[in-house]
């Protein structure tokens, strides 16, 4: 048992409860730290596992409009805002944006396939100081070329991080996406990540939206997800920092020994999204309908918006509504895990492992009863 991680697994708990009760009692809630901004759903590439294909747009917030939220968001101290897609430079103000959010007093960021960022490029980001940048990059070449439908993507997406890292950007980090079809070339990812200068590594299965929604394929099967946290296990902190993302946000009785610290899903209690047309939900991840949208920026503030939805996220329906939660011991670990895995019912850490889940359930805050 890790003394620090259960000192995190209290205060975690401790601000869920804060959020639960006020919420309760109709009172105001703490502001967001994250605001992601789905800035465009148009991408270069043709991914076979993007879920950002879940929608089309026939219009995107303006370059005005989404200056306009930011001046709201600069009300809260210490946010973050971040630029993801689609792909984020398919939109030529991205840039604007950041270097405004800025100068507001914002930290800024973007999550990017890294095609379109080269030296002259990266220039340009250097001058809009943004703080933080994701590159994607799903296998070695012909694989990584094969998952994104393009010859040139791997060698873009390298070219991308050699150029951001002459730069010195701030935290420069990399996500994969682990399907069976780049399963076996994780630690060769791995020693290439090393060999770039990476240090930080965020790895993520498939959500069941977009082009993966009905495929089942790219799911890791329960061997290959044990293998996963087997290998983060051995080689975290040892050449870069690897952690495994937010949609699996407990890992069954690997958790402890996988994570440094536990996994809030920050959705409506630290974090919420601002679509590609306005509405807000609580993740670029969810897709954009009606039950999932807390209103539109065109209509209300974001301030007034974060403090007026999320209650479904805050009042944590999913233990109490989905049976396996309800008679579950580790409902307070998994909060019922991902919203979005749930769409296509993979959010139980123990169905993916293929494992009895556990129903020694104890009481817990968030009972029907209380609400």
């Amino acid at each position: 048992m890790k003394i620090t991680y259960q000192i995190d697994k209290f205060a975690v708990n401790f601000f869920r409860k804060q959020f639960y009760k006020r919420t309760i009692e109709n009172k105001s809630v703490r502001l967001p730290k994250f605001i992601a901004w789905d800035c465009t759903r148009r991408c270069n590439l043709h991914c076979e596992h993007c879920g950002a294909s879940k929608e089309s747009y026939e219009s995107e917030l303006t370059t005005d409009e989404i200056k306009k939220i930011i001046n709201d968001i600069s009300k809260i101290k210490r946010c973050f805002f971040g630029a993801t897609g689609g792909e984020p430079f398919l939109r030529n103000d991205l840039l604007e944006v950041l270097s405004y959010a800025k100068s507001k007093g914002l930290g800024t960021g973007f999550a990017s396939n890294g095609f379109l960022i080269s030296k002259e490029k990266a220039e340009e980001i250097k001058k809009s100081k943004v703080d933080s940048i994701q590159i994607s990059l799903d296998g070695l070449e012909e694989t990584h070329n094969k998952i994104r439908n393009n010859p040139k993507s791997f060698f873009s997406a390298i070219e991308a991080i050699k150029n951001l890292q002459e730069i010195k950007v701030p935290i420069l980090s990399v996500a994969t996406t682990l399907t069976p079809n780049n399963f076996d070339e994780l630690e060769e990812i791995h020693n290439l990540l090393a060999g770039l200068g990476i240090k930080k590594w965020r790895i993520v299965i498939i959500m069941p939206i977009g082009r993966a929604e009905d495929s089942k394929n790219l799911q890791l099967n329960p061997d290959q997800l044990k293998s996963l946290f087997s290998f983060v296990r051995n080689n975290n902190h040892k050449k870069m920092y690897i952690y495994i993302g937010e949609n699996l946000p407990f890992l069954g009785e690997y958790e402890e020994s996988v994570r440094d610290e536990p996994a809030l899903c920050p959705v409506g209690i630290t974090a919420c999204c601002i679509g590609v047309n306005g509405n807000v939900r609580g993740c670029p991840e969810q897709p954009d309908i009606p039950e999932l949208i807390e209103g539109n920026i065109k209509e209300d503030s974001i301030l007034n918006i974060w403090q007026k939805g999320f209650k479904k996220y805050r009042l944590n329906e999913a233990v109490y509504t989905d049976k396996k939660c309800i008679n579950c011991k580790d409902r307070n670990n998994c909060y019922g895990g991902c919203w979005v895995m749930r769409i296509g019912g993979t959010n139980c850490i123990y169905d993916l492992l293929n494992k009895e889940f556990c129903n020694q359930a104890t009481d817990v805050f968030f009972s029907r009863c209380r609400i």
